[in-house]
């Protein structure tokens, strides 16, 4: 079996394998004409199609539907349980391991039952978890996780002879990572990253998209299919416009309008300002000068724009390099990867975390603050240890939260994700010396965390748990998931296990929020009993009318009054 390695994209997903020689990026989805000829021949639209009768589409086919799609699943990793598909309620790792289904088999004569698959650099450890384990509930064994930046310095740099810094400006559909490596006698080292996570290609659309707008007579009344298609036009518009000063911009009703690269740049700005950061913050925390860098490698969709190969070459001093497709290369990389941890080449990498990760304590008794057991651009696998004690005498019980992101910032700041939270019991009698735990925290080399607690006195094991969320809590849930996928993978079809929900009230905010809410943050933490009773409360506001549906609102807003401590 050769290796393979999978970049699974926000917006677009990508296969390639190792043949002992090079690296092949094989063909998984059959793209428009007009589509195949701007270089989306080797990419598959990372969509999920559910149609009324259970039938699923992937890719292209699915890009195109009306309704009843969905796209960019990964931004969802990192807070969404679930989601409505084609009027079926689908858990995240569902919908994203029924995708890495059909890229393992999607390549004709091609099975692929082990690769390394890529994960932006700034993931959460959340996200990684579930990343790793879609795959594995589609059948694929991951060898690693691999950042997506280091993926790509791998797939430019594996020819190398010489010893240099790589910086790599990885901005695709969905996030920017920027991350700075060291090649040693063909060894990867990360030694910085620095990132922005909801910042790619959908955004640059969406922006793009209201300038369009913006600039029309006045504002149109388009039907959702009309919507659709709007939006496929911006978009490839967009990539039009890398190689073009203006494109004519189909709009509904026969109608187009003068779609200038001047207007896209003007409505991007404030994204072109942002993707300054991360590469002045790299090259900050290893306190060297744009002069340090020796091969500047961009890569992702969003970086073929010429406005941000300018922004960027212009901070560095230095031309990007070629010689591999921007839109491909993070896929080879993986697949050099794989090759290297079969053996069948002689390179190694290693990578760092992105974020600090560390608990929350109270130093005094007001304001939390943010304890760093593991710091930022430290080498993965990383295992630290520190002592912990509650704050006051006869507490009976702490919480033990896990923290990623940035301990210069409140903890409460956007930057920060508490991963997971514990109970862990106390002696109330006791002093609080007596009361001392330690927390180790064992993070691997995919960045998946590991935590345990032990009573310093009793020496008793108090929690040693893996941070997960969602179904990934409850193993025999897994055990079912993965049956179910594989069933759909099988059938093409998603089968009476997944209920069929009205969608008359989604579009009431207020429903919306109260299901949501109850969903993702209520329900995994609840026993089964409570939560099919929640569950079902939901089903009924989603279907009630009329009278009913203020009745049905309270019912839920009732319910969930005991768990306001679940909802902060």
């Amino acid at each position: 079996m050769n290796p393979y390695g999978i970049d699974f994209g926000t917006t677009n997903s990508v296969l390639a394998e190792w043949t002992g020689r090079r690296v092949d990026v094989l063909p998984i989805d059959n793209p428009p004409g007009a589509w195949t000829q701007m270089g989306f021949d080797k990419v598959m639209p990372s969509v999920l199609g559910i149609l009324p009768d259970g039938g699923t589409r992937f890719g292209w086919a699915a890009k195109r539907l009306t309704e009843g799609k969905l796209e960019a699943v990964k931004r969802l990793f990192a807070t969404d349980d679930s989601v409505e598909v084609g009027g079926r309620r689908v858990d995240v790792e569902e919908a994203a391991a029924l995708l890495f289904g059909h890229i393992r088999s999607a390549s004709p004569g091609v099975d692929v039952r082990r690769a390394v698959v890529t994960i932006p650099a700034n993931s959460r450890g959340r996200a990684r978890l579930r990343t790793k384990l879609c795959a594995g509930l589609a059948g694929i064994e991951v060898q690693a996780l691999l950042n997506e930046p280091t993926a790509a310095a791998m797939a430019y740099s594996v020819d190398a002879t010489r010893d240099q810094n790589v910086l790599v400006f990885d901005w695709g559909g969905g996030t920017l990572d920027v991350t700075v490596l060291e090649t040693i006698e063909g060894v990867f080292i990360e030694r910085a990253s620095k990132g922005i996570p909801r910042s790619g290609g959908i955004d640059l659309d969406e922006a793009f998209g209201r300038a369009i707008l913006d600039a029309l007579p006045s504002r149109p009344s388009w039907s959702p299919a009309q919507q659709a298609q709007f939006r496929l036009e911006v978009e490839r518009a967009k990539i039009l416009l890398s190689s073009q000063d203006e494109v004519n911009l189909a709009l509904p009703g026969d109608v187009f309008f003068p779609a200038t690269r001047e207007l896209f740049v003007k409505a991007i700005a404030p994204y072109l300002d942002e993707a300054r950061r991360p590469i002045e913050q790299c090259l900050a925390d290893l306190s060297i000068t744009p002069g340090s860098i020796d091969q500047l490698v961009m890569v992702g969709g969003s970086s073929k724009i010429p406005a941000a190969r300018a922004m960027v070459s212009e901070v560095l001093h230095r031309e990007p390099a070629g010689g591999c497709d921007p839109m491909t290369a993070v896929a080879q990389g993986a697949a050099i990867a794989s090759a290297i941890l079969l053996g069948q080449l002689d390179k190694d990498f290693f990578v760092a975390t992105e974020h600090a990760l560390g608990t929350v304590v109270h130093n005094d008794r007001d304001r939390p603050e943010f304890s760093v057991l593991i710091p930022r651009n430290h080498q993965l696998p990383a295992k630290a240890t520190d002592g912990y004690r509650p704050a006051v005498q006869g507490q009976e019980a702490v919480r033990v939260k896990v923290i990623e992101g940035d301990p210069t910032k409140p903890v409460d700041h956007e930057d920060n994700v508490i991963l997971r939270e514990w109970t862990v019991p106390v002696d109330p009698d006791l002093p609080p010396d007596q009361n001392a735990f330690t927390i180790t925290y064992e993070y691997n080399v995919d960045g998946i965390l590991h935590i345990n607690v032990v009573g310093v006195r009793s020496g008793q094991v108090m929690l040693d748990d893996d941070v997960s969320w969602g179904v990934t809590k409850d193993k025999t849930k897994l055990v079912e998931l993965a049956k179910r996928v594989s069933t759909t993978i099988e059938s093409g079809s998603v089968g009476a296990g997944s209920p069929v929900r009205s969608s008359a009230h989604v579009s009431d905010p207020e429903v919306a929020a109260l299901t949501a809410r109850a969903r993702t943050k209520v329900m995994p933490f609840v026993g089964d009993e409570e939560a099919k009773r929640l569950e079902a409360i939901c089903v009924d506001l989603e279907h009630a009318e009329g009278a009913g549906l203020a009745e049905c609102k309270e019912a839920l807003s009732g319910a969930l009054r005991q768990y306001a401590y679940l909802l902060v």
